[in-house]
């Protein structure tokens, strides 16, 4: 019950959602660009993310969003593992390349100088830093799959300033 006057707490809207103003908004949201590497045996791959956030400090928890139709979806599921690197800013070449589809560029992390972190996933050369995680557990969202993930290892290698999806003017990575 409202008082005479006084506006709704929720107003449920009529019609459709506009979606430039949809996009407009979404794309203004402020977000890193990072690298997940992944790995099942001998099938190693890596991608662009820029869908990842803390979710907790004690223990530590990551959440990633995954594309379901990519590539590395399976081998997270299958080897329950995953590294997620820092890209340096001035890196837009690599996080472009990186973020082209497996299906495209199926060699295209031995295309980058990298190493492999304790877990066996391949980590960027020129990192800042990086985590090595193991999943806990995965929800489904829409196209994608959220992992969350507690965070093992961590590893700081230089300072430097990170990569941004503002930086490089891309749309969308994940």
């Amino acid at each position: 019950m409202t008082a005479e006057g006084a506006v709704p707490y929720f107003i449920q809207r009529e019609g459709k959602m506009d979606p430039e103003a949809k996009k407009k908004v979404l794309r203004a949201f402020t977000y890193g660009l990072y690298v997940v590497g992944c790995r099942h045996y001998n099938d190693v791959n890596a991608f662009t993310a820029n869908w990842l956030t803390q979710v907790s400090f004690d223990p530590p928890l990551i959440a990633v969003s995954v594309q379901k139709d990519g590539h590395s979806i399976d081998l997270i599921r299958a080897s329950g593992v995953f590294t997620v690197a820092i890209l340096p800013s001035g890196s837009r070449e690599l996080a472009g390349l990186l973020g082209k589809p497996w299906k495209r560029v199926p060699d295209k992390v031995f295309q980058v100088e990298h190493f492999y972190a304790g877990n066996g996933c391949p980590v960027p050369a020129i990192t800042l830093g990086y985590i090595e995680c193991k999943v806990l557990s995965e929800t489904d969202a829409g196209d994608s799959v959220v992992f969350i993930a507690e965070v093992v290892n961590a590893h700081w290698l230089r300072d430097g300033q990170p990569l941004t999806m503002a930086e490089t003017g891309f749309r969308h990575a994940g």
